[in-house]
């Protein structure tokens, strides 16, 4: 992989600013409602998560945020025909299986959704449809868990394949591409904290 093995002379006065801009990152990720965090998700990110959501065969997927007081787990963004109900929805924490995934950090599959103890029909109730596969997995940035990202298939909707229910390869492409989206915001994080991409 490209920049695996890259040699970059260390600067010890970068280091210890490093760490005053994770410091000053984490103050602001702290102070800053999920609706707020998500604005740092550019273009690019939510074209990786749609494509990802398409690619293993979900009806659509939905990017899931702690609150700053740290009790629930806000949908700040959905990709499917339902957005509009979604985006806002409040997942306490403690509850369903995502807040599963947040606490235990490890990935989440599962094909046989009515079947589990742990699903909360919440949402499904609030849309009126069934969810019948789900993956969930942890999303991190900024050096921290940040929330979960989620792809479920639904028994109302075909999902333009003939596919049904997920793969463990479909969890690791979620993965693969939740991971490279860390990367992007964290690189935005960090361009926004410098100024690196001020004008003038």
């Amino acid at each position: 992989m490209t920049g695996t093995h890259a040699k970059l002379l260390r600067k010890p006065e970068l280091a210890r600013l490093g760490a005053d801009l994770d410091e000053h990152l984490e103050n602001w990720i702290k102070s800053s409602s999920a609706a707020d965090l998500f604005t740092v998700f550019d273009d690019g990110c939510m074209a990786l998560l749609r494509e990802a959501f398409l690619k293993i065969g979900g009806c659509e997927g939905t990017v899931w945020l702690t609150d700053k007081e740290e009790v629930n787990l806000v949908a700040v963004y959905n990709s499917g025909d339902d957005a509009n109900s979604l985006v806002g929805f409040e997942q306490p924490l403690g509850s369903g299986i995502i807040s599963m995934v947040l606490s235990q950090q490890q990935p989440y599959c599962e094909n046989d959704i009515g079947a589990s103890h742990g699903h909360d029909d919440t949402l499904d109730k609030k849309i009126s449809k069934h969810t019948t596969a789900m993956i969930a997995v942890p999303f991190y940035f900024a050096r921290g868990i940040r929330g979960v990202v989620s792809c479920v298939q639904l028994q109302e909707i075909e999902t333009g394949t003939s596919k049904h229910g997920f793969s463990s390869n479909d969890v690791s492409e979620l993965t693969k591409v939740v991971n490279l989206v860390e990367r992007l915001i964290n690189e935005t994080l960090q361009s926004l904290a410098l100024g690196i991409n001020d004008a003038g």
